[in-house]
């Protein structure tokens, strides 16, 4: 007796995602803050709805505070590398793909405050893992570019053995290869 089984081979879908953010506060010409960070990923889709995610975001903070006797400027750099789960919640082949996902990060932060003539004062360094979630969207332009903008969450060990949660709003593009 001879059995046939019906079985689908499916090619690993791979997408590689770039964004880039920025804001900026002015009270006035000497009270201000202002944000950026820049994004790649790499993420590699299986069982149709499922992605296994790889992410890099390098952000800076800048902000300045003036009364009338002095200004303090506070800088800070913080780098993220984190591996998340994603599930898309409507088909890869929707126009419009939300998506949760969820995972955990790698943070390294510095900080700097400088007040005006005198030396620069150096936070000590905050590095460890945590945990990362998210939510985002996804639109196709076309098959194989899209757009993406997602919003992310993570919980930051601090030097004094605290957490904060950290956030950041990314909009950036998309392609598969």
């Amino acid at each position: 007796m001879v059995c046939f089984c019906g079985l689908t081979a499916r090619a690993l879908v791979t997408e590689l995602g770039l964004s880039y953010g920025y804001s900026k506060k002015t009270f006035n010409a000497s009270n201000y803050y202002q944000n950026e960070s820049k994004s790649a990923s790499l993420s590699f889709y299986f069982l149709e709805k499922f992605a296994l995610e790889f992410s890099y975001t390098d952000s800076f903070y800048e902000g300045e505070e003036s009364d009338t006797t002095s200004t303090r400027t506070v800088q800070q750099s913080s780098q993220y590398t984190d591996s998340s789960l994603i599930y898309v919640v409507t088909s890869k082949q929707s126009a419009i793909q939300p998506y949760i996902k969820g995972g955990a990060a790698h943070i390294k932060k510095n900080q700097t405050i400088r007040y005006q003539n005198a030396s620069a004062i150096s936070i000590p360094e905050s590095t460890g893992w945590a945990p990362s979630y998210g939510v985002g969207l996804k639109v196709q332009v076309t098959e194989k570019f899209g757009l993406k903008f997602s919003y992310d969450l993570w919980k930051t060990p601090l030097s004094d053995g605290t957490n904060s949660d950290d956030t950041s709003f990314k909009a950036g593009m998309t392609w598969y290869l």
